[in-house]
């Protein structure tokens, strides 16, 4: 993720780019209609603040950014909701858990069999087999 403000803009076709996530952090609509089966995975979560401490500048920053996404999200979902949308149990990352991938993705792990569950209960309802045995 290019975040604006920590990673400068990229200069292209005579336009100045930054992460598209920053007004599209859920791009499914691309693909609305391209698709036979349109899958998002949210993963914008939400700031997870200490009970006790209030943040600093840089995680108040990182978390209006996952706010703002989350809003954006939301409101993209009321106007079109894919076949499948799941949001795996990510939010006790930061922003900047790079190095945590192994965590991330263990995190992910229950989520990712649900989604397996689901495409193959979407593809039995849109594909019958032939009743010639076989399919």
């Amino acid at each position: 993720m290019a975040i604006p403000g920590l990673v400068k803009p990229v200069r292209h076709g005579g336009h100045l780019l930054v992460d598209g996530g920053a007004v599209n952090p859920l791009p499914f609509d691309h693909l609305i209609g391209r698709a036979d089966l349109l899958v998002a995975v949210d993963v914008t979560g939400g700031p997870s603040p200490h009970p006790t401490h209030a943040p600093g500048g840089f995680a108040t920053m990182f978390g209006t950014l996952q706010i703002m996404q989350g809003a954006i999200v939301a409101a993209k979902l009321k106007l079109y909701r894919p076949e499948i949308v799941v949001r795996p149990a990510v939010d006790r990352f930061r922003v900047l858990d790079f190095f945590q991938a192994h965590a991330i993705f263990r995190a992910a792990e229950p989520t990712k069999e649900g989604l397996k569950r689901k495409i193959e209960r979407h593809l039995e309802r849109s594909t019958p087999l032939s009743k010639e045995g076989g399919g």
